[in-house]
C-alpha cells in the first residue's frame, strides 16, 4: 500500500488482485479509481484526489500538511503541475477556483510515481510561495514532529531563493504550534528577543517569554475547550504573576489576522513596565 491511502495498479497486482477483485472492491466502496493506474481507499485526502484528477499532485503547504506540517489559514489547495504539454493545456483552460498552481520543471521528477508531492519538493514550493512567518511555522512543525531532520531542512532552504536563506537560523523544533512560531518570528522581526516553552515557578510552562518578565500565552483552542479551561487558565496566570511577571493572552484570530495590534500591545507594555521590573 502506498502512503496516504493511495495505491497503484501495479501494487494491487503484486498483492494478487485480479481485474474482477478490483471491480468488486470499487463496487463495494473499498477502492476508488482516481486516474489511470491509481486507486485510493477510504480516508484518502480529497484534495490529493482532486489534484491527481486535474493532472497534478498536491504540493506546498497542502502536501506538507499531509506529511504532518502546520497548515496556514485560508491556504487554498496547492497543486504542483508538470510544465510539459498537459500542464500547458491546463493553463489555457484556467485552474479551478481555490487551486494555487505550482509549475514543476521536468527535472523536479515529482511526476506520476507519487500520489502526494514528496516532502523535499513540497518544501521547495513552500519557500517560493509562502511569507516568511508561515514558512517558519510550517518547518517548525515538521521538525517538532521529527518528520525531517534539521540539517536536511537547512540544506533545502539554502537550495531555495536567496531571500529565504536567513530562515535557516530562525527555526525552533521546540515550537509546539504554528501561532507560537509566528509570534516568535514576528517578535524577532520587530527586534524583540523571546524564548519559548520556558518553565517558570518550577512547574508552569509558558508559550513565549520576553526578558524573563513578560509572558505571552497563545490560545489556539476551540470555543468549547476555551470555556472548559477558563478557570484553570486564570489560576495559572495568577500564579505566574506572583513573581512580578505580566501575562498577555492572545487567541488564534489575533495572531493570524491582527498582528499589528498584538505587536503594539507588547511594545506598549514593555515601554511602561520594563523599568519597574
Amino acid at each position: 500500500m502506498s502512503a496516504f491511502n493511495f495505491v497503484t495498479t501495479d501494487e494491487l497486482r503484486a498483492q494478487g488482485y485480479t481485474v474482477e477483485r478490483i471491480r468488486a472492491e470499487i463496487a463495494a466502496g473499498v477502492l476508488e479509481r482516481v486516474i489511470r493506474g491509481w486507486y485510493c481507499r477510504p480516508g484518502a485526502d480529497r484534495g490529493a484526489v482532486r489534484a491527481m484528477r486535474l493532472g497534478g499532485r498536491i504540493s506546498c503547504v497542502s502536501a506538507l500538511a499531509l506529511h504532518g506540517g502546520w497548515l496556514p489559514p485560508d491556504a487554498g489547495e496547492h497543486v504542483g503541475f508538470p510544465s510539459h504539454a498537459s500542464g500547458r493545456r491546463l493553463a489555457r483552460r484556467g485552474t479551478p477556483d481555490g487551486i494555487i498552481a505550482h509549475w514543476h520543471p521536468k527535472e523536479a521528477a515529482t511526476g506520476s510515481a507519487f500520489a502526494v508531492t514528496p516532502i523535499d519538493h513540497a518544501i521547495a514550493d513552500l519557500l517560493i510561495c509562502q511569507p516568511p512567518a508561515f514558512v517558519v511555522a510550517t518547518l517548525d512543525s515538521l521538525l517538532h514532529k521529527r518528520v525531517i531532520q534539521r540539517n536536511r531542512v537547512g540544506a533545502l532552504i539554502l537550495e531555495g531563493p536567496l531571500r529565504t536563506h536567513h530562515l535557516a537560523n530562525r527555526l525552533h523544533p521546540d515550537s509546539g504550534s504554528g501561532i507560537e512560531s509566528i509570534v516568535r518570528f514576528g517578535l524577532w522581526a520587530a527586534g524583540i528577543h523571546s524564548t519559548i516553552q520556558i518553565v517558570v515557578r518550577g512547574a508552569y510552562r509558558v508559550d513565549v517569554l520576553i526578558d524573563d518578565w513578560l509572558v505571552l500565552e497563545l490560545d489556539g483552542r476551540g470555543t468549547h475547550a476555551q470555556k472548559k479551561a477558563f478557570t484553570a487558565d486564570r489560576v495559572r496566570e495568577a500564579i505566574i504573576m506572583r513573581d512580578g511577571r505580566i501575562v498577555l493572552r492572545f487567541g488564534y484570530a489575533t495572531v493570524m489576522y491582527d498582528w499589528s495590534f498584538l505587536l503594539e500591545c507588547v511594545q506598549d507594555v514593555m515601554r511602561q513596565h520594563a523599568p519597574v521590573r
